[in-house]
């Protein structure tokens, strides 16, 4: 599977970083705008959040073929690209494991309840992007 946008790793290193950061300002101004009640701070910074995310998906994700390597069937995949694949499906899954759970116990030690449905979508998102990411930060060719 050849890449038709070939970035340096560097610059994807970057883009995966922007996507991730973009994430963390979504959840920022939702709750920023939850607790303090400040919704048009919420919808503009949740909405222009949106955008980076958006943008710098389809950077580092879609333009790189990033998304498509790590969603391909294994049956698609030569034997390197597998074994790619299936390391970084390993750290993924570590890694969201381990996020996921201090999220969660997080939020019950802090007498916040159960997480909202923001937070339950943007970690569907990270779920989603972490094995492309990590093959995006670690590989030099992809």
């Amino acid at each position: 599977m050849k890449q038709t946008n070939s970035m340096t790793r560097q610059n994807r290193k970057l883009w995966i970083i922007v996507n991730y950061l973009s994430i963390i300002l979504v959840l920022g101004f939702f709750y920023i705008g939850k607790y303090y009640d400040l919704p048009t701070l919420a919808l503009i910074g949740g909405a222009v959040s949106l955008i980076l995310l958006i943008f710098s998906f389809v950077k580092v994700f879609i333009k790189t073929q990033l998304w498509k390597l790590a969603h391909t069937s294994d049956k698609n995949l030569d034997e390197r690209q597998l074994q790619v694949i299936l390391s970084s499906l390993r750290y993924s899954y570590s890694a969201f494991t381990i996020i996921t759970l201090a999220i969660i116990y997080g939020f019950a030690v802090a007498g916040q309840g159960p997480i909202d449905v923001v937070v339950a979508a943007c970690l569907l998102y990270f779920a989603h992007t972490l094995p492309a990411a990590i093959v995006g930060w670690k590989e030099k060719i992809i």
